[in-house]
């Protein structure tokens, strides 16, 4: 029930990408360089590496090419350490001398990280000499340097899609807070229990109402957030992230209300639309992202949705057609929980994430758990298709009523063989019905 796609890396939100904001202004280019100390260690081979270290590294590694050829000298700058999201981040500035070359083309060549961790991406952000900010470009082991150019920005619709598919997929709260409203989806909410079945088409619809609340919940934040109309501290939105997936634990365990997944879908995806604004933050994005780039955003976070949905979804309601509905579901829903209370004592300060090894696990293999659901669901159906269970099963059951047409052939068996026609047996009659009776068919 978590990422399904690029592999992430060990928190719920992704290190797999740095930043490298550009500004473009009359005196010259400046950048700042944005990178997760973890992935910073992990390029390094070292743990607790200096400033003094990390800034030769990223020196040895960053190229500024200007117009005709020539490679601008660096000079770093203002070394930084913050968390951002919860990930200790460590950022400089480095400024570019362009001497007498004009500043209106140039080219980005950067593969810090990536040299050791291919999939690591860089996000370029651009404020150019008019003071509009844009997302460049990204720049990847496969395509390392990224041209540009000083002028009114283009929205990079594909870069800003993916962006948000990814994040995401490689964010393991948010698809697990979907995935367990999802669970109880083929169920009926009655008296505090979760009870009578629904059907395939009732079903679809219902998760269809839970994706939509979600949709419309985290799209009205997202927007108000990137526009700048409100803002909150990152800590506390990740701790009512997690909040989040424990009440959707809950209800899938009982359910808080007969449309408890709606209504929590709806009012916490108030809370993961400012989560998902923070990756907009990241880019330089906060405050003045274009509506074409927050549609463009919102697009791949539903393709994100949509696809884990997709993927779970058949699974899920192939188990609720079994017996073995309620032990899933509850066993689920306690580890979301679990998930949950990891994340919360990590996001409040208390301790580190106990089940950290564990999340790393499954996000760095999410396919794995697409694989294990469906077998999951494969060993419930053919379990509740055993021939002596089924048979046990319907001599414990009451008999379901015969139709008008098995009546009259009922009927007419028993007038041409003359034998009496028994009423329909109960569970206990069943094993005293009289000897040459025509039997009643049981299922």
């Amino acid at each position: 029930m978590l990422a399904l796609g690029v592999p992430s890396a060990v928190s719920a939100h992704s290190l797999g990408s740095s930043t490298i904001a550009v500004r473009i202004e009359e005196s010259g280019v400046e950048a700042t360089i944005t990178v997760a100390i973890e992935s910073l260690e992990t390029a390094l081979g070292v743990t607790g590496a200096d400033d003094a270290t990390i800034v030769q590294y990223l020196d040895a590694r960053l190229t500024l090419t200007g117009p005709l050829g020539v490679e601008w000298a660096e000079t770093y700058t203002d070394p930084t350490r913050t968390t951002i999201e919860g990930i200790d981040s460590f950022s400089v500035i480095v400024a570019f001398e362009n001497g007498t070359e004009a500043t209106d083309q140039f080219t980005v060549d950067y593969d810090a990280i990536i040299d050791a961790i291919p999939e690591h991406k860089a996000v370029v952000v651009l404020t150019n000499s008019s003071d509009e900010i844009s997302t460049a470009g990204v720049i990847t082991s496969a395509d390392p340097t990224l041209a540009i150019s000083d002028g009114r920005p283009a929205v990079p619709v594909a870069d800003m899609i993916h962006f948000g598919y990814e994040h995401v997929l490689d964010g393991a709260d948010h698809l697990l807070f979907l995935a367990t409203l999802v669970l109880p989806a083929a169920f009926v909410a009655s008296g505090g229990r979760w009870s009578d079945r629904r059907t395939p088409l009732e079903t679809v619809r219902r998760v269809v109402h839970i994706v939509t609340a979600f949709t419309v919940g985290h799209s009205i934040t997202l927007i108000a957030s990137a526009l700048g109309w409100v803002s909150f501290p990152s800590r506390p939105v990740e701790v009512l992230v997690a909040v989040s997936v424990a009440a959707s634990a809950i209800n899938a365990i009982r359910p808080l209300t007969n449309h408890s997944e709606v209504s929590i879908a709806g009012g916490f995806g108030l809370v993961h639309g400012l989560a998902f604004a923070g990756i907009l933050a990241d880019l330089g994005l906060d405050g003045s992202a274009s509506l074409l780039t927050l549609l463009s955003f919102n697009v791949g976070v539903e393709l994100a949705q949509l696809l884990a949905i997709a993927l779970l979804l058949p699974s899920i309601y192939a188990i609720s057609r079994t017996r073995w509905a309620t032990p899933f579901r509850v066993t689920a829903a306690s580890l979301a929980l679990l998930a949950a209370l990891g994340w919360l004592l990590e996001r409040v300060g208390l301790m580190r994430n106990p089940f950290l090894a564990i999340e790393t696990a499954i996000t760095t293999n999410p396919w794995t758990v697409v694989i294990a659901l469906a077998a999951i669901a494969s060993a419930a159906l053919l379990a509740d298709r055993c021939p002596f269970k089924r048979w046990l099963r319907i001599q414990q059951r009451e008999p379901a009523p015969m139709s008008t047409r098995g009546q009259a052939r009922l009927e007419r068996e028993c007038r041409r063989s003359n034998q009496p026609i028994t009423s329909p047996p109960t569970a206990e009659s069943r094993m005293t019905s009289q000897p040459g009776a025509i039997a009643w068919p049981t299922a």
